[in-house]
């Protein structure tokens, strides 16, 4: 009798180690299966991604096709459309490089030039330089995001991109201006506008590197001409 239990419990020891194995494999088998569609699924997305740069680069935002990206993808429409919901949400990713640089340059830029006139003077964040190269390698990164964001938006939320980031700017340096006023530093009171106008004059001429094509190089020249020119107006329109 109590043999018989032992071996009725060793069976059902191994029968219980053989569903657990079974499960085991199932799993491991979805997981595969999983794993494969996901590989498959963000193969395309980026295969999406290659052709849609080159249609918005070729014909920009309102011209580009759906049905033309599909095409050369490989993909129908209907299977496109599985992938982005819309051509604006395939624009979206393509020129999301180029948005987050920006969104970054802009935060780290505003603390970067405060704390080097709180920590060495105001007068030494006018000599600062870097700027100019850290906008240029920022943008000659992404350069195909960029010139897309700039040159070929027209249609999207992106077409006044450039006045969201003069806004910022705009934003950041009355900040300042206010900060270092209520240190005993003397400014000029400007007026926004003309500050705007002045700001939009700047970035803009900084992303005609983009417009035209030029090389690294050349744009490195062009931005640090640009940051010699303005600099000198800067100083004497906000008078500090």
């Amino acid at each position: 009798m109590l043999f018989l239990f032992f071996v009725a419990k060793y069976n059902f020891t191994i029968d219980k180690l053989a569903y657990t194995n079974y499960n085991a494999r199932c799993e491991l088998e979805v997981y595969s299966v999983n794993k494969e569609v996901f590989v498959k699924t963000s193969e395309t997305k980026e295969l999406i991604l290659q052709v849609a740069r080159d249609e918005f680069m070729e014909k920009g935002f309102q011209e580009a096709s759906m049905r033309k990206i599909a095409g050369q993808v490989g993909i129908t429409a209907t299977a496109l459309y599985r992938h982005y919901a819309s051509k604006e949400d395939i624009f979206d990713a393509v020129v999301e490089p180029a948005v987050n640089g920006w969104e970054s340059m802009c935060k780290t830029e505003e603390k970067r030039q405060i704390s080097t006139a709180y920590e060495h003077s105001i007068d030494a964040m006018w000599q600062d330089t870097e700027q100019a190269k850290l906008i240029v390698d920022m943008i000659y990164k992404e350069y195909d995001a960029h010139k897309i964001l700039f040159c070929k938006s027209k249609g999207t939320k992106y077409e006044k991109y450039l006045h969201e980031i003069v806004t910022k700017v705009e934003t950041a340096t009355l900040g300042f201006m206010k900060e270092i006023e209520q240190n005993g530093v003397h400014v000029n009171h400007v007026d926004e506008k003309e500050m705007h106008l002045i700001l939009s004059a700047q970035y803009s001429a900084m992303l005609e590197m983009v417009d035209h094509d030029f090389s690294y190089d050349e744009a490195l020249h062009y931005a640090d001409t640009l940051a010699t020119f303005f600099k000198e107006g800067w100083r004497k329109f906000l008078g500090f």
